[in-house]
């Protein structure tokens, strides 16, 4: 997880105040950045890489130092020195000061990631600029990969040659400092000089993303934190797409599709395509990401994204919206279980929705031909909707399912694994829940000589349902207020006191959470105490100490995510 998230807090971005502060400097970074940019993340508060390693787990596995050693022994010398930069940074994740100094990072630091139009540009702050080119020297030593020496206005930059001599496409990795910028970014004959020049910082669009409010109404509108930002502009996409001139991408791809002598987007670059999808994308015209918490020492870190793929559909969301069921609060403490889950969602309501949706993307009659073929695609499913809506009568009522393993155990016996112990719970949310085991029971002979009432005596499914004895379980069926409950021992029984407390709400789509720690550290004592070895591949789980969150919930503003990954220093 960590491996993920480090490059992603390098390259995401923060605005807000910090945005006007900038645009007052000397250089500002986002003057070289076009507002109509396709996609767009970067960090600009500065993000303590540092602290943020230290406290993260080690999650290095042998077989990802394999897979680069053995890269290392390929014939070709481009693989080699990628695979050892690779190492280097791989080395780094273990080490968070060997990280800063071999890559000439400092301890907090800020960077970028976007496209003119199609050409990718990756800017992050560094503090030694000579530690790179060290970097580079002592590879291109080692490898044999070497790179010539280029020169743009008064900027000189490497340049390395990704593709192989005779291939009708050269492509150059482009490497160059300036500004205390480490910027990389590609170099093919389609890149003229000026967009060179642009990706170096040596160039500014004619309107940037200095010059637009667009980073500080996203980090508003969505309540992000000002420390990131980021997007994928759907109606610059759909423009490049559309169009042959209309932004940096649509030119770049008339130009691939000239020499390739290709005419696979003309079906689309119709007036009524273009027409229609452009309407497509006004509705959705972005997906829009960052941060909205940054908690981060060598001990602890705490970081919160979310991402939204906006919608100005109102008929959609509203009908998405009526589908939000119950989240109960015990799926979303990642400290007091090990994997919880809960799927809200008001079975009433699901015939009402799923037509709204389904009679809405029917709606205009769309004349573009690919457009034509999916819309006639979902008047088809006319009919399996109306199955579904008659299936959801059976369960009317309920409004979300959810489950979770508080704590379990594993012993052995006769050097045999075996199940000690299980706190675990089952339980389905609804405005009536004895009416729906009812429903239940008719379906379920062993069952139908059972009464189950709000908070009377819980029936002992081991009883019903004999399971192995050497499972040790004793599950318990019981009503609490709105929710239909099945629990295994202690804490599962003290959650569903818990639960027969909460009332029924809307609080969201979709959650689950889970703790690393507690799910694999029974089955490393277990191993342990049969005296069986731990396969190095699995070590890293041993020092997981992690916990995370996701949700799913619909808003005003379209579809929303949110995450939060905690992690702790296995060095207290």
């Amino acid at each position: 997880m960590k491996k993920i998230l480090i490059p992603i807090a390098v390259v995401a971005i923060g605005a807000g105040a910090y945005i006007a502060q900038q645009q007052e400097s000397e250089y500002n970074a986002l003057s070289y950045i076009p507002a109509d940019t396709p996609i767009f993340t970067g960090q600009l508060t500065p993000f303590p890489i540092k602290q943020y390693i230290a406290s993260s787990p080690k999650l290095v596995t042998h077989s990802d130092k394999e897979m680069l050693d053995s890269l290392s022994s390929e014939s070709e010398p481009s693989i080699r020195f990628f695979a050892n930069i690779m190492k280097a940074y791989q080395n780094g994740l273990e080490d968070a000061d060997l990280l800063v100094s071999t890559f000439g990072l400092a301890d907090n630091i800020k960077g970028y990631f976007y496209t003119l139009g199609l050409l990718p540009v990756l800017k992050v702050e560094v503090k030694n600029p000579q530690a790179i080119w060290d970097l580079l020297d002592k590879n291109e030593k080692e490898t044999g990969f070497l790179h010539k020496e280029g020169k743009l206005k008064e900027l000189s930059y490497r340049s390395y040659t990704l593709t192989q001599p005779g291939e009708e496409v050269q492509m150059d990795l482009i490497v160059a400092q300036q500004d205390g910028l480490l910027t990389i970014t590609l170099n093919t004959e389609q890149v003229s000089e000026d967009l060179l020049a642009m990706a170096l910082g040596l160039e500014k669009p004619n309107k940037s993303l200095a010059d637009s409010d667009m980073l500080t109404d996203i980090i508003k509108r969505h309540n992000f934190s000002d420390a990131s930002v980021g997007f994928i502009n759907h109606l610059e996409i759909i423009k490049g797409l559309t169009t042959t001139d209309g932004n940096q991408l649509a030119k770049q791809l008339t130009a691939i599709a000239r020499e390739n002598d290709s005419d696979s987007l003309q079906s689309i670059q119709t007036d009524v395509c273009r027409e229609e999808l452009t309407g497509i994308a006004k509705n959705w015209p972005k997906t829009v990401f960052g941060y909205t918490q940054v908690d981060i020492s060598e001990k602890e870190s705490t970081l919160a994204f979310s991402a939204v793929i906006e919608s100005k559909n109102k008929v959609f969301l509203d009908a998405l919206k009526a589908l939000r069921g119950y989240i109960p609060n015990y799926t979303q403490d990642y400290d007091n279980s090990i994997v919880a889950t809960s799927l809200g969602l008001d079975v009433s309501q699901l015939a009402n929705s799923l037509t709204t949706i389904w009679s809405d993307l029917q709606k205009p009659s769309y004349q573009c031909a690919p457009l034509a073929q999916v819309q006639a695609q979902i008047t088809q499913s006319g009919d399996s909707l109306a199955m579904v809506g008659m299936s959801a009568n059976v369960a009317a009522g309920v409004k979300g399912v959810s489950a979770a393993i508080f704590d379990y155990s594993i012993g052995h016996i006769d050097d045999q694994p075996q199940l000690e112990k299980l706190d675990a719970l089952v339980a389905i949310h609804a405005d009536d829940p004895e009416a729906i085991f009812n429903s239940i029971k008719m379906f379920t002979p062993a069952l139908q000589q059972t009464d189950l009432k709000d908070n009377g005596p819980a029936i002992s499914l081991s009883e019903l349902f004999p399971a192995p004895a050497e499972l040790q379980l004793d599950p318990k069926l019981t009503i609490k207020g709105n929710h239909l409950i099945i629990y295994n021992g202690n804490k599962g029984l003290q959650e569903a006191e818990k639960l027969g407390l909460e009332k029924l709400s809307a609080s969201g789509l979709y959650q689950v959470s889970f703790n690393a720690k507690k799910m694999f550290e029974p089955i490393t004592t277990a191993a342990e105490l049969a005296g069986e070895i731990i396969p190095e591949e699995a070590m890293f789980l041993t020092e997981y100490d992690a916990r995370m969150n996701i949700n799913l919930d619909i808003n005003d503003q379209g579809i929303r995510v949110d995450s939060t990954v905690n992690n702790k220093s296995a060095q207290k």
